[in-house]
């Protein structure tokens, strides 16, 4: 089964700068335009002076940009960037059963807002049980672990701390971790980068909240994005 992206107008370019955390410049076809980059994270490993990348038009009635940047290539394949397409992938997977410790689930409420918080889902179990859940998406890869964060994160920590008590109030707590990087072998925290999320981190899975990572893949052909297997988590 496949997640069809049914993108229009598609280009090959190369990334030249990025300006901010959402707009940077691209050359297609000989001529500069800005695109916009959905997803905040630093990106380093994947914007560079020169990648290859794929765009589209933004078609956004509120875009300060011309293009839309959604994949950039690396060693291995092409790496999706545009996390405003994880929440859709994940739906995709739970509706198509890829993910099978969550068989039993299914999505009662998107941006559900708990003890101050907004998580991505509040799924519900055919036995009763309701569990929030997070989706964070992961784009960096080195030597075959993906790594998350690639960038120190308040608002990850935030949401795992407020996981762990959503465990105390009666709910399941899971957090999910989307890889989008075709060389990823192994999930792993980034504690390099963020000592103290990935200590939180550890410390959930310990008290409860399942964690889990998965892998999928652009398909630049048929533009659809593929199942690619759950993977293996390494805490620490």
């Amino acid at each position: 089964m496949r997640f069809k992206l049914n993108y229009s107008g598609v280009e090959r370019g190369v990334f030249l700068e990025r300006l901010n955390r959402f707009r940077c410049i691209v050359e297609v076809n000989g001529r500069v335009y800005s695109a916009h980059i959905h997803d905040p994270g630093r990106l380093s490993g994947l914007l560079k002076f020169g990648s290859e990348v794929l765009v589209r038009p933004h078609n956004s009635s509120a875009r300060k940009t011309e293009l839309y940047l959604f994949a950039v290539k690396s060693s291995g394949g092409w790496v999706l960037v545009d996390s405003a397409l994880h929440n859709k992938i994940f739906s995709w997977l739970l509706d198509s059963e890829f993910i099978s410790d969550l068989h039993d689930y299914k999505i009662s409420r998107a941006e559900h807002e708990y003890s101050g918080s907004r998580f991505d889902f509040l799924l519900e179990s055919r036995f009763g049980g309701k569990a929030i859940l997070e989706v964070k998406g992961c784009t960096l890869v080195l030597n075959g672990f993906a790594l998350f964060p690639d960038a120190p994160t308040l608002r990850g920590r935030r949401h795992v701390k407020c996981l762990i008590k959503a465990l105390n109030d009666g709910y399941e707590s899971i957090i999910f971790f989307l890889v989008t990087h075709p060389e990823a072998r192994v999930f792993k925290p980034n504690w390099d980068v963020d000592e103290e999320f990935s200590k939180t981190l550890l410390e959930a899975y310990n008290l409860g909240v399942k964690v889990y990572a998965c892998k999928v893949v652009l398909d630049v052909n048929s533009m659809d994005i593929l199942w690619d297997g759950m993977l293996p988590i390494q805490l620490i």
